[in-house]
């Protein structure tokens, strides 16, 4: 009798950790699945996000580069949520850009930046994880670099973050009510113009 029950009770541990081994899988399968699924949004998103600006440009005061801020203010696209958690993708570095005649996407989404695509190939579509921006230079080799702006008046910053040249100008143009198309026209603004050199890391991501 011993015997019979110290073997039922092997079997019943054994058939629990089979059932756990193959929940953790389901689970593992099921968290892919969903993961691969926010790639695919976001890609379907910076499609979208192409296609609103080609169809609106006459709407930007530079056609060459129209940020996702851009879009959202002159009201010919919405706010895009990240899909890969809370708040929306970024609007000051989420871009579309025309280069020799073909048009590019670039869209940051929490720390995930599909970046420069144009979707001529629509499977192949990288994925890069990001940090943030930081004056101090990060150790490694994936490290990106990157020239920001803003601008001081009465000893202090007038935006709360640094930009990339054009999104500043941008937001230089709406808050002065001025026409300049680079930070280099800015000689006779309202305030001095400043820039840093950022840096952040950059590695390529597996879509699962």
């Amino acid at each position: 009798m011993k015997n019979n029950k110290g073997f039922a009770k092997f079997e019943v541990i054994t058939i629990v950790l089979i059932l756990l081994v193959v929940f953790a899988f389901l689970f593992y399968m099921i968290l892919n699945g969903a993961s691969g699924q926010k790639f695919t949004t976001m890609k379907e998103n910076a499609n979208s996000f192409s296609k609103a600006v080609a169809t609106n440009i006459d709407s930007f005061h530079y056609i060459n580069t129209v940020y996702l801020g851009e879009a959202i203010d002159e009201k010919v696209f919405n706010k895009l949520k990240n899909p890969f958690g809370s708040g929306d993708c970024d609007p000051a570095e989420s871009k579309v850009e025309t280069i020799d005649g073909k048009t590019y996407v670039t869209l940051k989404c929490g720390k995930y930046l599909l970046e420069k695509q144009d979707f001529a190939d629509t499977k192949n579509v990288p994925f890069y994880e990001v940090g943030e921006w930081s004056e101090k230079k990060p150790e490694g080799d994936d490290v990106q670099e990157v020239k920001l702006y803003n601008c001081v008046e009465n000893d202090k910053d007038v935006f709360e973050k640094y930009y990339e040249e054009l999104y500043f100008v941008y937001q230089m143009n709406h808050k002065y009510e001025t026409d300049y198309y680079f930070a280099s026209d800015m000689n006779d603004a309202d305030c001095e113009v400043v820039s840093k050199t950022f840096y952040r890391t950059h590695k390529e991501v597996e879509q699962k």
